[in-house]
Formats: structure tokens, C-alpha cells, sequence
């Protein structure tokens, strides 16, 4: 894992001292070694974290004769099967590592090289022969890629923050505001600051260093094909084998790889699968004080006969983590799981630099209750939907603001998400505190491509390719490269996902539990107390924190008329909002609450 940075262009102006400094601002991403090259018009360089050939991995790298030169932030995790087929070919590797092959496959196979890539990555070849730049992301979007055009040419960075000094304005870009109130989150196809774009997942992109001129493409999308035919049983069965592929190849590493427990389905499959290839991974959880979760783990890792490691996690979080997590997460990210995950890293990178997860398990294979009331909706008629929506949820009274949020749910035309799903101010608040409607071109836009003929798919989609590029992967990567940690998702394999995108709803959910086929899967494999244990999650105590050790800094981002969030926001029509918000639906004030918190952090660290 590595960050990385580089310019191209014939005018461009940067020199190696600049370049210096940039990659200074990413060596969190890699504090083991840090390499730059240059020539007439371009130069790239990375922070290295050594995790495969850690003699030999430093990048840049180059090929034979010194024409090609490759920087890569990520793991190609196929590289063993390249390396046999390139030395076929008759090329002579230095190392063993997974940068290094990069050069050989770009002779090989030029911009093609992309379709024989299984792995999360950004990566970036300089070819001096042709004088072009390439750069591409992997196929979901596990690592970023940022770029601009700036000083006569364009620069890339894995990170906001290394681009910053070279940029000739920093402002907030009105769209990317708008849907980050709505949202907590900033979506692939825009950006926080104006003028700087995110390479999208799956795609490449092509500079004429001489010219300027820019080509682009994409070269993986994923598509939803259900196979009525597929039985249950077969589903679980092949879902296990890809699984178990998927976990082989991300246990590759030339330093200890551990699991990270959660004490939920998804990583305590990650493990037992690992477990059954005959590894014995060191097996960590982080007790952030839940007590359920900590037994699961446990009775996980004694059915595994694998000692776990139990890391002692942060308490309640001071108000001077709000400030570090601004710097931390570059663009603003209101997701509250930021704050465990973020401990969660801390603690794991004390003990490994490598580890496994389960994320993409929930996106994947159904396993928000969103998803048990978008096929409670349809399944059942109007009037009958609402009973079974209100016993999927598990109502109680007391909390009437469930109910509506199911009966506007059912109104939805996004399928229920901007109902059910992470919406921390609806369009029409947003709308009263910033003046004008807000543009979710970038939300729309994942919807208008998402299957029309199941609720449960349009959420998956939604899931996948709008929350997950944009929410959780932002947030694992960043948090844990913030922490020198490589995190690695075997859900997220692009064969898993492929073959997933065929399971028939159908074989995703019973009427009132997610993930069905993956408690089938597991069957033999772990415990019944883990396999049928309800849905877990960092689901951190967020009202509490907002009543407790932040209730001075939400007073102050509220009231203090020298905020930076009144230069942008209506605080007059956002106090009516927030008023109404702490009757009607206390845990959406919660969130909208630390969504002002993150905003206003940001814009005094990078505003």
C-alpha cells in the first residue's frame, strides 16, 4: 500500500522540491520508503508500506531499458500468476513484488493490462517512449485517485491534501456541498473542491504530455443479471468457493496478516474461511464495549481453535478528535462510524500491518434492514405493507418516528432509500437553508442505471455503487492508512461481486432476516450463535457523544456567529429544521447535528 503523486505536461511547472513536499503530506500511506523520478515533463513518485518484496518493492519502477516507469498504491493480489506468465514471455524480473510486473504487462499489453488485474488499485506508468501518462482505479473504487489541471499541466494524488499546494484556487464546489448535507458523504463524480476531480472506479484515463490533450474510458463496469435457475444451495455452494479464492489470495503478504473480528457475520466468515485454507491468521477485535459483540468473536475464534487478540479500544471520544478526523479525511465524511473505525485502526496497526475484513458483505448480500422493507413493500399490498415494514423494523412504541419513516419509505421514488437510507437532511431541508434546490446529479445518476424491476436490486445498486465508493470505502481507506494499515475486502473480490449481482433476490433474504444465503453458506463453518446472530455494526453512541463531551462544540458551531458555517448556510431556516428534527426524528438529528460538526471542521482546516 503506498501513496502516490505525481505531474505531467509540457509547461508544467514543478520542481523536485515541490515534489518532495507533496509526498511528504502522504507518508502516513507509507512511512517505509519514499521514491521520486522525473524527466522533461513529467515526474511520479510514492510512499511505500512494505508488505510484498520488502527488500526489492521500492517504487518508482521501471522496465528493462528504463522507458516505463510504474507507481502503484494498492495490491494486484494475482501477481504470482503474472509474474509466471511474463517470465514466459521472456521478461527478466527484479522482484518479486507486484509494482514491478506493472511495467512488463504495460509492454505486453498497453492500456489492456487493466482486464488481467484482480486487486484494489490506483496506479500511474509514465511511457517515455509514446511521452503519455496513463492512470487507472480499480474496478470499485477501494483506492482513490484524485487529479487537476493546474501550472501548465495535471497533477494526481492519492490524497486531497498532496494537491492542495499546487492548486491555483481551493473553494467548495456548490454540488459536492449539497450533496454532502444530504448525504454525509461526497460522491464519486464530484468533488469537495472545485476544479479537482476523482478518477471514477473502473476507469482510465490518458495524457499527451507534448499536446495536453486528454483521453479517457472505462474498462469494467458490473451489471445485474439474476439466473432464475440458481438454487439456494448451489448459490451457497459456489459463494463459498469464490469466497474462499477471494480470502487465498489476500492472505498473500511477506509480513502477518490478521482478521479483523467484529463480532458479526461477515468478518467471522472471512476468518473461518482462512481458517479452512489451513492458515492460522492472527485474529484481532477491539473492544469498543460492546459486550455481545466480544462474546461473538470469542465463541468465533475458540470454534476456529485460533487465539484472539482483544486490543482495549478508545472511551468516549474528546472534541479534539473532531479537528484530527478533518485532517484525516480530506473531504468531509459525516458517516459517525468514522470515529470507531478510526479507533479500530490505531489499535489493529500497533499489532500488524495487514488486515482482512468483512466489508461489502452488507451491500452485497443484503444485510441492511432497508432491505427487508424495500421486499416487505413489494411483496405485499400497500395496506399490508405497512404491518410487515413496522415488524421488520422491530417498532416499539416510543419511537413513532420509524413508522413514518416506513410510510414515506413507501412513497419514495428512489426506492426507499432517501427514506431508509444514510440521508442525514431530505432535499427539501436542504433546499431552506442553502437557498436553492440541491444538485444530486451524482446520485440520479446510479439510479437511472439501477434495475427497475426489484426494489431489493435498486437498493443494491444504490449500495453498491453510490454509498460504497463514496462512504464506506472513503472511510476504511482513509482511517487506516492514516494508521500505516493496509486493509483488505475479500466480499469485494471482483468474482464474489460479479457472481452475487446473479443471485436472485429471492435467495438474499427470508421475510424478516438479511443475509440468507450467507447464514446457509456458513453452515458447518461457524457457530449458530455467530451465523444467526442479528445484523452488527459500529453504530457508535452518537446522541450520547452530542449530549456529553461535544455539547460545548455543538453549542459553538451552532451559535458562534464567527463559524465558518455561515458563509455558506441560512442559519435562521436551519435552526427550524434542526428544532423540528429533535421531536419528530431524534437519531436523524443526531446525524444532521454531526454533519454540521464535520462541515464546520473542514472548512477551518481546509476551507
Amino acid at each position: 500500500m503506498c501513496g502516490i503523486f505525481g505531474y505531467a505536461g509540457s509547461r508544467v511547472v514543478c520542481s523536485s522540491r515541490d515534489a518532495e513536499r507533496a509526498l511528504a503530506l502522504l507518508r502516513h500511506r507509507g512511512p517505509d520508503a519514499t521514491g521520486f523520478v522525473s524527466g522533461p515533463g513529467w515526474g511520479i513518485g510514492a510512499c511505500r508500506l512494505a508488505i510484498v518484496d520488502l527488500v526489492a518493492g521500492d517504487q518508482p519502477v521501471r522496465n528493462e531499458s528504463g522507458t516505463i516507469h510504474v507507481v502503484l498504491n494498492g495490491e494486484i493480489y494475482n501477481y504470482r500468476e503474472l509474474q509466471e506468465e511474463l517470465r514466459g514471455h521472456g521478461h527478466r524480473l527484479r522482484s518479486s513484488g507486484d509494482t514491478e510486473l506493472l511495467a512488463h504487462l504495460w509492454e505486453e499489453h498497453g492500456k489492456a493490462l487493466l482486464s488481467h488485474l484482480r486487486g484494489m488499485f490506483a496506479l500511474a506508468v509514465v511511457d517515455e517512449r509514446t511521452q503519455k501518462l496513463f492512470l487507472a482505479r480499480d474496478r470499485l473504487g477501494k483506492k482513490p485517485l484524485y487529479w487537476m489541471r493546474s501550472h501548465g499541466g495535471l497533477f494526481f494524488a492519492s490524497e486531497l491534501k498532496a494537491l492542495r499546494p499546487f492548486a491555483q484556487s481551493w473553494v467548495v464546489d456548490p454540488p459536492a456541498l449539497e450533496a454532502f448535507l444530504t448525504f454525509g458523504f461526497v460522491p464519486e463524480g464530484s468533488c469537495f473542491v472545485r476544479g479537482v476531480e476523482k478518477l471514477p472506479p473502473g476507469h482510465w484515463l490518458e495524457l499527451d504530455i507534448p499536446t495536453g490533450e486528454i483521453r479517457s474510458g472505462c474498462y469494467s463496469t458490473f451489471e445485474f443479471s439474476p439466473d432464475p435457475t440458481l438454487s439456494e444451495e448451489d448459490a451457497a455452494q459456489r459463494l463459498v468457493e469464490l469466497l474462499a479464492e477471494a480470502t487465498a489470495l489476500r492472505l498473500r503478504a511477506d509480513v502477518p496478516v490478521a482478521v479483523f473480528l467484529s463480532g458479526g457475520l461477515d468478518s467471522a466468515s472471512i476468518a473461518a474461511l482462512a481458517r479452512r485454507l489451513g492458515e492460522e491468521p492472527k485474529l484481532l477485535f477491539v473492544d469498543l464495549g460492546d459486550a455481545g459483540e466480544k462474546h461473538r468473536a470469542l465463541a468465533t475464534a475458540a470454534s476456529l481453535g485460533l487465539p484472539l487478540d482483544v486490543l482495549p479500544g478508545e472511551g468516549a471520544p474528546s472534541p479534539e478528535l473532531l479537528p484530527k478526523l478533518a485532517e484525516v479525511f480530506d473531504e468531509p465524511l459525516a458517516d459517525p462510524s468514522v470515529v470507531p473505525t478510526y479507533f479500530v485502526a490505531q489499535a489493529a496497526s500497533a499489532a500488524v500491518k495487514v488486515v482482512l475484513n468483512g466489508d461489502g458483505g452488507d451491500e452485497l448480500l443484503a444485510g441492511y434492514r432497508r432491505f427487508l422493507l424495500a421486499a416487505a413493500a413489494e411483496r405485499l399490498p400497500t395496506r399490508w405493507a405497512l404491518a410487515a415494514g413496522l415488524a421488520a423494523l422491530g417498532l416499539v412504541s416510543g419511537k413513532p418516528w420509524l413508522s413514518r419513516r416506513f410510510r414515506e419509505g413507501l412513497r419514495d421514488p428512489t426506492g426507499g432509500y432517501l427514506a431508509w437510507g444514510p440521508v442525514k437532511f431530505t432535499p427539501g431541508e436542504v433546499a431552506s437553508f442553502l437557498g436553492r434546490e440541491p444538485n444530486l446529479a451524482s446520485f440520479h445518476r446510479v439510479l437511472a442505471q439501477a434495475p427497475e424491476d426489484s426494489a431489493v436490486n435498486r437498493l443494491r445498486a444504490l449500495e453498491l455503487f453510490f454509498f460504497l465508493p463514496g462512504d464506506l470505502l472513503v472511510k476504511m481507506d482513509r482511517a487506516t492508512m492514516a494508521c500505516s494499515l493496509e486493509a483488505r475486502s475479500p466480499f469485494l473480490d471482483q468474482e464474489v461481486v460479479r457472481f452475487l449481482l446473479t443471485v436472485p433476490p429471492k435467495l438474499l433474504l427470508s421475510p424478516f432476516r438479511t443475509k440468507r444465503l450467507l447464514r446457509r453458506a456458513t453452515r458447518g463453518l461457524l457457530p449458530t450463535e455467530v451465523r444467526r446472530g442479528p445484523k452488527r455494526g459500529f453504530e457508535p453512541p452518537l446522541r450520547q457523544w452530542l449530549a456529553g463531551p461535544w455539547v460545548g462544540e455543538v453549542q459553538r458551531v451552532l451559535h458562534d456567529p464567527r463559524c465558518s458555517l455561515r458563509g455558506f448556510l441560512r442559519m435562521g431556516p436551519l435552526a427550524k429544521t434542526l428544532s423540528k428534527l429533535a421531536v419528530a426524528d431524534p437519531p436523524r438529528h443526531a446525524r444532521a447535528v454531526f454533519t454540521l460538526l464535520t462541515l464546520e471542521h473542514w472548512l477551518s482546516r481546509w476551507g
